[in-house]
């Protein structure tokens, strides 16, 4: 919110003591002119939408009321010479607003957490806000912010050719097309899972972009190019600076915070079959410039997203050699896909184990919380089951990264053949 914190606790405490004169008048009186009530039931309803708008951080719609409230004041006040009230009624109105103000005051000294903070400090990379990128095609994120990290890096890409190489068909790009592309082509990429908003900022501060998947709405996956951040007067990131092909299609987009987090957290969304993913936090960790990778790397995969990263890449090979007419990226992707089953059924069952084990602990500290033996029996009997049955998730988790992983790897080798024969 633009306003200042002084200006808005004004308002507040013009409208609250508006509220306190209006009814402590009509405490007072045994008989309230019709002009007056009508009034008073004016000063409810603006005081009710300045209250949300404030709640809301509406800074335009706060100052519209405001300006509402002032007006209102003043016709109160001149409504009210008409009548005159006891000196008991006029102390008791002069004593609950100085409450009222107290109040006002203590709720804006301890509740600046509900105002947005302002940007005090910018970094921002150049070449990357007003750069023009088209593209023709569908689902073409990651191409969008595949080119917005070349050419901010100085390395010349037609959009349209990044496009056709690694996403022809148009559908979602994943995590190893990107960094095997980017690899290929001069940039030194890979993937980092659960990254934290530190990762991002010191990549920033080290003149590098980041590329992150965030969840665009609905559960749709979605590719970002990070290219700077916005921190208030203490330090603490309030925004950061974005192109993609969804808010920053034409230029930057500063996105808050807080909103950034939530959909970089969960990129994928709880919906089948996206909630079988384990996508999260993720981030491609670009680390400069390097020479172009003579043919694409066996190991391009993360082991904690193994099983996620082979169904991803081994789909996006099929397609992509097909649409191409590379036959052995098309047969790598095969390769991916079929060795790839036993690692996806463990898995998706291994998330599926995980979920009980939460659930089982879940239910089993809810009765800890309510005491007494027996619940204490059953409570940390649940917790303890629930933990083993964790683990059992875990275990199947990792032995189906590692079946995804060989999979992984023998489909890349697969691929890299093509580019020997090529030769």
């Amino acid at each position: 919110m633009k306003k200042s914190k002084s200006v808005i606790r004004s308002w507040a405490v013009a409208a609250a003591m508006i509220m306190v004169l209006a009814g402590a008048n009509l405490a007072g009186a045994a008989s309230i002119p019709q002009e007056v009530e009508e009034l008073r039931l004016k000063y409810e309803r603006l005081y009710q939408q300045y209250t949300q708008a404030l709640s809301d951080a509406k800074s335009s719609t706060a100052a519209e009321l405001g300006k509402e409230v002032e007006l209102a004041k003043r016709r109160y006040e001149e409504a009210r010479k008409a009548l005159t009230p006891s000196q008991k009624t006029q102390e008791k109105i002069k004593e609950t607003a100085e409450t009222v103000k107290n109040t006002v005051d203590k709720l804006f000294s301890s509740g600046d957490k509900n105002e947005t903070p302002t940007a005090v400090a910018s970094k921002e990379l150049p070449g990357y806000s007003d750069f023009k990128i088209s593209i023709d095609g569908d689902n073409y994120c990651g191409q969008f912010a595949m080119t917005s990290v070349f050419n901010g890096m100085g390395i010349a890409k037609d959009p349209q050719k990044i496009y056709q190489d690694t996403n022809p068909a148009g559908i979602f790009t994943g995590p190893p097309t990107i960094v095997e592309y980017l690899n290929m082509n001069g940039i030194d990429a890979s993937q980092k899972h659960n990254a934290s908003l530190g990762d991002l900022t010191r990549k920033i501060d080290a003149g590098l972009p980041v590329v992150v998947l965030m969840n665009s709405g609905g559960g749709v996956p979605h590719w970002v190019n990070v290219y700077g951040y916005n921190t208030d007067a203490e330090g603490k990131v309030v925004s950061l600076k974005l192109r993609d092909s969804y808010w920053g299609t034409s230029k930057g987009y500063e996105m808050d915070v807080e909103r950034f987090k939530t959909a970089w957290n969960d990129p994928v969304g709880t919906k089948l079959p996206n909630s079988l993913l384990g996508y999260s936090n993720l981030m491609i960790d670009i680390k400069g410039t390097r020479e172009p990778a003579q043919s694409p790397s066996a190991l391009n995969f993360n082991f904690n997203t193994a099983m996620e990263d082979n169904m991803s890449s081994g789909i996006n090979d099929v397609v992509t050699g097909f649409k191409r007419i590379a036959p052995m990226q098309l047969a790598g992707g095969i390769t991916k896909c079929v060795l790839g089953i036993p690692g996806t059924v463990l898995g998706v069952t291994a998330k599926g184990i995980n979920k009980l084990g939460d659930m089982t602990v879940d239910w089993g500290k809810s009765r800890l919380d309510k005491g007494g033996f027996g619940n204490t029996l059953l409570g940390g009997t649940a917790v303890v089951g629930g933990s083993v049955v964790k683990a059992v998730g875990y275990v199947a988790k990792a032995s189906g990264n590692l079946l995804s992983g060989v999979a992984t790897m023998a489909g890349n080798f697969t691929k890299k053949l093509g580019y020997v024969f090529a030769r």
